[in-house]
């Protein structure tokens, strides 16, 4: 299925992801989701730029639009990859039974389907690592904005996880599985350190008793 995620409207995609069809799936709907999460730390961003009280902060600002324009084309580019991804394991175990290759090309689309969510739970690191600095540093105004784009970027964080962990289970390379796993969570270990310092920063501001 040869889905442009960018060119579906919201209700579009949200009818896809509805049909009777495995694809978009979670890991298609957890990119835009980080998508929407990085969105929001520009939007942050933006609303702090050019305030006064905010000036010694247009630096830092800056930086978090650079980067998180960067990582809004990434996750709405894999939104699309991992449609493809996963189209092309269904391709490797549709082949006859008897094909000698077909247990090569069912692993070898396997660990390519590993990749598209893997590089979703990069962008959602990156994305926490900017919703603390806009949270902290970012217009006020908006730092419920900031808190939000964090609980997408968690949330997006898990979805990457899920779909690494499912490909994996049908992979029989054990080293290469091992790799994953073990750079995976160095990753998520990164992502864990900004979410709980932003949830303190959510408490300490009174938003939630949670």
């Amino acid at each position: 299925m040869d889905i442009d995620i960018r060119k579906l409207t919201v209700e579009e995609l949200c009818n896809k992801v509805k049909e009777k069809n495995p694809v978009p799936g979670g890991g298609a709907v957890g990119a835009v989701v980080a998508a929407l999460g990085a969105a929001l730390n520009s939007m942050v961003a933006n609303l702090t730029l050019g305030k006064k009280k905010y000036e010694n902060y247009e630096g830092l600002m800056q930086e978090v639009l650079e980067n998180m324009e960067l990582v809004l084309e990434k996750t709405l580019r894999l939104a699309s990859e991992d449609v493809k991804a996963f189209d092309k394991v269904m391709e490797a175990y549709k082949l006859p039974k008897e094909d000698p290759e077909r247990e090569l090309k069912i692993q070898e689309a396997l660990k390519k389907a590993v990749e598209t969510p893997f590089e979703l739970v990069e962008c959602a690191r990156d994305i926490l690592k900017y919703s603390e600095i806009v949270a902290k540093w970012g217009n006020q105004n908006a730092v419920s904005d900031a808190y939000s784009a964090a609980e997408l970027a968690r949330a997006a964080c898990k979805i990457g996880e899920y779909n690494v962990v499912i490909n994996l289970k049908s992979i029989t390379d054990e080293e290469f599985k091992n790799k994953v796993l073990d750079e995976m969570y160095e990753v998520m270990g990164e992502a864990k350190v900004y979410y709980e310092r932003i949830q303190e920063l959510i408490k300490e501001n009174g938003f939630t008793k949670i």
